[in-house]
Formats: C-alpha cells, structure tokens, sequence
C-alpha cells in the first residue's frame, strides 16, 4: 500500500468509538470520536462509523479497506465472541457485517492486538520483532507480537495476560475462573477489594476519588506515592503480583521487551524499580538486565491507529 494513501481505523469500546485517518508511517492526520453504550447494536454501530468515516475523509486519498478493533473476543472468522460491555454485538459475525454495512474491505481485530500493534509502528515498541503490550485499567488486556506479526493462537483468543492464573484457589474475575491476574491488578480488583482495607485506607481512597476524581486504584497509587504507608502496602502488592506474572510470561515467550499502556500504568511505572525486582525474582536462566519495561507512548488513539496497521497487514495472524 502506498505511503501516500491514508488509512482509517477505528476503535470500538463500550462508552465510545475513535476514529484515526492514518498515514502510511503510522503517523495520525485527522481524528474524531463519538459515543456508543450498551444499547449500541449492529446497526447503530455501522451507522456511526459511517457517520465518523464521512467527518474524517474530506480531501485525503483514504485506502478501501478499514481496520476496526473492538474490545472483545473475536474467533478468526470475525465473529464476536464475548464482549461484556457491548452484547448486543456478542455473537454477531462483525468482519462480514460490518464489511457489507461500510461497503468494503473490513479487518476487525481485538482491541488490545490493536494497540500492540501501534506501539510497534512508531510507538515504544518501534523497530522491535518481538514485544508484549500490556494494558492496565479497568481490566487487563494484551497483544503479543512476535517476529513482527500479532500472534492471535489457533482459535483467536490469544494472549490473554490477564486471565493467566496466579492463585488456582483465589479471588473470583469477571470471566469467572478463580485467580486470574485480572483479579488483583486492575481498576476492578481495587473496587472489590477495598471492604477489606482497614477503615482509615479506604476512607482515605474515597477522599481522594471525591476530591481528584480518577479510579480506586489510581487513588491507592497516588496516596502511597504521597506517603500513606496502608496504600503503598496494597499498591506494593500489586506491583509484586504484575512483576511475578511478567516474569512467568518472558519464561514462557522468550520475550525481552514488555510495554505497559492503560489508565493505570502510570501507578506501576512509577514503581519500575520494584517491579523490576519482582520480575528479576521470577525470572528463569537470564539476567533483568536483559528486559525491558517501556511505557506505552501512542496514548488513548492507539488502538484506532493499530486498527490502520491491521487494514494494511490484514493476513497477520
């Protein structure tokens, strides 16, 4: 695909939908959003992004085929699979749909593969074959690229990093298996586990979110930056358990570069020294030296822009 032909991706989450026009080196040239919600169907989703496609087009020479990540689980024929915040669209065969309601050539991918595949393309992750992208908010989402191409496993439903079990017997997730990392690092697993801070803690975190606004869990990593030693212990923990799990998954990949992304990042990165050492104790036959831990850098457009990369790489798999 020339470089001079732009590319339009899109990025379909549960309270919006992002547009990107994108250019051949990744580079964003015009971008836009509009509002969906769990009432969102098939049709009201093709009508929307028509609507954003038409905003965004104007002059540029705009490639036929359109990349869309959606924050869902997808099977390899497009159909959606599982995807908690939008169900009306669950079991709906998107890439089809969706290509005969735009009128074209569409490629949809997981949201998380999506963003993977911005760091890639001018991102943190640039000029590496092989990376993790690990994104931390409400939940915990992944993308794994190795040898350049995102790796979606046989079915479709590759790498998800935050449902790798750490306690068989643990706390119950939201897919609900026991002990999935989900479980207790994320916006989510703050919320749950707040009744089981002490009264002075969580008090604290509701002051906090009622003053600041942000989440439970960004709440817990600011007062323990601040001095609360009660939230550090917690925001502690949880860097231990991401650490201990990073490790398990460069055990499992042989991978030496994990980028992490998502609301709640800057909480762990700004304890890099710590979960540093948490993947070093966990770390099989190679030095921490050898790792990388990198911020993500294409912010909240990126799975809109990995969506572009997708419609141009479209036989990745």
């Amino acid at each position: 695909m020339s470089s001079s032909v732009a590319v339009l991706g899109f990025d379909v989450g549960g309270q919006s939908v992002k547009a990107a026009l994108v250019d051949g080196d990744g580079a964003m040239l015009e971008h836009c959003s509009a509002g969906t919600g769990r009432a969102t169907d098939a049709v009201a989703l093709v009508e929307t992004l028509a609507s954003l496609r038409r905003r965004l087009v104007g002059e540029h020479r705009v490639a036929e085929r359109v990349g869309i990540g959606i924050a869902g689980v997808l099977d390899r024929s497009g159909t959606l699979r599982g995807a908690p915040n939008l169900p009306l669209l669950t079991g709906q065969p998107l890439e089809s749909l969706l290509g005969r309601g735009l009128g074209g050539s569409v490629v949809v991918r997981n949201d998380a593969d999506c963003a993977a595949l911005a760091e890639g393309w001018g991102g943190a992750a640039a000029g590496r074959e092989d990376f993790m992208l690990v994104t931390l908010g409400t939940g915990v989402g992944s993308g794994l690229v190795l040898g350049g191409r995102i790796r979606r496993g046989s079915s479709g439903y590759g790498c998800e990093f935050g449902h790798m079990i750490v306690d068989y017997e643990g706390r119950r997730c939201g897919c609900g298996n026991r002990g999935c990392l989900e479980a207790y690092v994320s916006e989510t697993a703050a919320r749950q586990q707040r009744d089981e801070w002490e009264s002075s803690l969580a008090s604290a975190v509701d002051e906090h979110v009622a003053a600041h606004g942000g989440g439970v869990a960004e709440a817990l990593f600011d007062l323990g930056s601040g001095g609360n030693g009660e939230a550090e212990q917690v925001a502690g923990r949880m860097v231990d358990l991401l650490g201990s799990a990073i490790a398990s998954a460069i055990n499992l990949l042989d991978l030496t570069t994990i980028v992490l992304g998502g609301g709640i990042a800057p909480g762990f990165l700004a304890r890099i020294e710590r979960l540093r050492a948490a993947v070093a104790a966990s770390l099989f036959a190679r030095p921490v030296a050898d790792i990388e831990l990198l911020a993500a850098s294409r912010g909240p457009w990126a799975g809109a822009i990995g969506a572009a990369r997708a419609a141009i790489t479209s036989d990745v798999r």
